[in-house]
């Protein structure tokens, strides 16, 4: 006759263990490299602190104005990578995404953003790599935008390893670096998921 199999308290110590290391791995985001980098992320990371408290607001173009320009300035503290960009705007369609070091003012990266779902946030996937205390610029070229009004909470807003310096805009329908900033508004409504690298 078969016995049932006997788990020993060693085993099963182990076992609780690994799934226990599983479950923390999975619910912060973590995730290691095969070079032996490892990162640990968060999802919408300035979303977070506007979501609850600001009322959107939105801006369309007159007939007789170009598009924006426009979108956020951000510094990371850490090493890490932009893994999705998150934007909210009322035009439907494929917008221009631009990523811009804001040092030399030069562009790193273009992507072609669909805005499937105008009320909410669109994720576009992405692998940025960023480097701590470089800024940063992430912006988008439109004819209509949303925003946040911030008379009493101005930005930089600093969370996790990272700041949102301020709004980025400039009145072009062309790609061009967004000049002039303001730290008043949240223009755009851009949104990041980022990982930083823990080793």
């Amino acid at each position: 006759m078969k016995q049932p199999l006997q788990i020993n308290n060693l085993n099963a110590n182990m076992l609780y263990r690994l799934i226990y290391v599983i479950s923390i791995c999975c619910l912060v985001g973590c995730g290691v490299l095969p070079k032996g980098i490892s990162y640990v992320g968060e999802e919408r990371v300035f979303g977070k602190s506007f979501n609850r408290t600001f009322t959107t607001l939105r801006r369309d173009a007159e007939n007789w104005e170009p598009a924006w320009e426009l979108g956020i300035a951000i510094k990371p503290q850490k090493d890490g990578r932009i893994n999705g960009i998150r934007i909210k705007n009322p035009t439907a369609g494929y917008v221009r995404l631009s990523v811009w070091d804001a040092d030399t003012k030069l562009l790193i990266q273009t992507l072609n953003a669909n805005i499937s779902d105008t009320l909410n946030y669109n994720f576009i996937f992405c692998e940025i790599p960023i480097t701590a205390n470089k800024t940063y610029c992430i912006s988008i070229n439109v004819r209509k935008y949303y925003y946040y009004n911030l008379p009493f909470n101005p930005l930089p807003l600093n969370v996790n390893n990272i700041s949102l310096l301020y709004s980025v805009y400039e009145e072009t329908p062309y790609q061009r670096f967004p000049q002039n900033n303001v730290a008043s508004v949240y223009h755009g409504l851009i949104d990041l998921d980022v990982d930083f690298k823990t080793n």
